[in-house]
């Protein structure tokens, strides 16, 4: 716990960090883990499973688990999604889509199951945990977003093959690289009822004061946002620019769903959110933001370690997705 302490030390003095800030970077330091930026790709992409597997936790899930294969007009392979629908769960129950993080480089639905069971029990709603390819691609830098819209456009023509009605509203979200994706399909994808930003990238000019402010934050620093650009958003023709693939240059904002945008305060991706929220608002979207405070980025899935603070988050989203 020491040498966690130490590691957030240059911001204890303006931050009040939160106990469990320093239970996660303990948890990370006893596993060995190191910065991405030192690591090569695949041995980043196992650090991330193996991550995942220590601080996500166990739930006993109570529903129906079902592994699907989405049809894609990018990938003959198709997306595999996996699909929790609780007992119970209401009669008309939404759909939630949601994509997971790791900057669009690693990380796996798996990393993320556990989470999306206890939101799919809390919210009683399904849940469709969905893959996509990760970057670098051969066959397409912008595989990851090709890959969320061609699953929100199927999950919404076949709300019954997923266990809703046709009737039942769908929303889509995710976290980090997945709100990335998730604010990215609102603007290629209309009809959606909500979406759920949590802690997203979103803005690719990462020219927010957080990202100076928190340039040398442990966890996600300003070394590692560059190495996860240099696999992956550098290879986008125009990416500042194109709001195909940077949400703050969207014109078409008001045409967004209702959305939560969950952040957390000692991120640099903080100051992004909030303009984000701010540029959904402007445009007449109904925006609910909430800060996650003296925490850093991944909190929300590392309940078996941030317990209070994930449970936080959960609430916001489960009470989110209820009213729907």
């Amino acid at each position: 716990m020491d040498k966690a302490k130490a590691l957030w030390a240059p911001f204890a003095s303006k931050y009040e960090i939160h106990e469990e800030t320093y239970k996660l970077q303990a948890k990370l330091v006893e596993l060995g883990n190191r910065p991405y930026y030192m690591l090569g790709l695949e041995e980043a992409r196992e650090q991330s499973i193996r991550t995942a597997n220590e601080v996500q936790g166990t739930v006993d899930f109570h529903g129906v688990e079902s592994e699907m294969t989405v049809p894609s007009p990018y990938d003959p392979e198709g997306i595999s999604v996996t699909v929790y629908k609780p007992e119970p769960c209401v009669d008309n129950p939404a759909i939630f889509i949601f994509f997971h993080g790791g900057g669009l480089v690693v990380g796996h639905r798996k990393n993320i199951a556990n989470t999306m069971k206890i939101i799919a029990m809390e919210s009683r709603s399904i849940v469709v945990n969905s893959s996509y390819r990760l970057l670098p691609n051969k066959d397409s830098p912008c595989a990851p977003f090709e890959d969320g819209v061609a699953v929100t456009r199927w999950v919404m023509a076949n709300k019954t093959v997923v266990g809703g009605t046709e009737s039942s509203k769908v929303g889509v979200g995710g976290e980090s690289s997945g709100g990335h994706i998730t604010a990215c399909i609102t603007n290629e994808v209309t009809g959606l009822d909500f979406h759920i930003l949590v802690y997203p990238v979103a803005d690719t000019s990462f020219s927010q004061e957080s990202c100076t402010e928190f340039a040398s934050v442990p966890i996600l620093d300003k070394k590692t946002i560059l190495w996860f650009i240099e696999h992956s958003m550098g290879h986008i023709p125009n990416l500042a620019k194109d709001s195909t693939y940077n949400p703050m240059t969207r014109t078409n904002t008001g045409l967004s769903p209702p959305a939560l945008i969950i952040l957390a305060e000692l991120d640099p991706l903080v100051g992004s959110g909030l303009d984000y929220a701010e540029k959904l608002r402007t445009s007449g979207v109904p925006v609910q933001c909430e800060i996650l405070r003296g925490v850093p980025h991944t909190v929300f899935t590392s309940r078996a370690v941030t317990e209070t603070v994930s449970a936080q988050a959960y609430e916001y989203m489960v009470n989110f997705i209820k009213k729907f």
